[in-house]
């Protein structure tokens, strides 16, 4: 095995495939569903929060391409897992502001991609 290989192959799972992982376990609390943003309704802001490991994960999508980041919650109590009537505001705004930066990172793409 090279070198190269085996370096991907220690990195962390993507988040986009962590949260599908927790999506097909039930392992998540949906937050925020396809959230329209305000300019650009096509494009779609989900937050979901990890019962097991205590994060929160943002999707930015416009139907065609999507982008996933997570982020460690910025609460240790309660759990997540009780979190479950509602994401607390000091979580909603880490969320808010990572999906902020998202948009900065990937705005070109989400647009771009949407028009075709």
């Amino acid at each position: 095995m090279s070198e190269a290989n085996q370096t991907l192959e220690q990195l962390p799972p993507r988040a986009e495939k962590r949260l599908a992982a927790l999506i097909a376990a039930g392992k998540y609390i949906p937050f925020e569903k396809d959230l329209p943003d305000k300019e650009f309704a096509y494009i779609k802001c989900s937050i979901y929060g990890a019962t097991d490991t205590n994060e929160l994960f943002v999707k930015l999508a416009n139907g065609q391409i999507s982008f996933v980041e997570a982020i460690p919650s910025a609460l240790i109590h309660p759990p997540m897992a009780d979190r479950r009537f509602g994401m607390d505001v000091i979580d909603s705004q880490v969320a808010f502001a990572l999906a902020e930066q998202m948009w900065v990172k990937y705005r070109g793409r989400l647009i771009r991609e949407g028009i075709k």
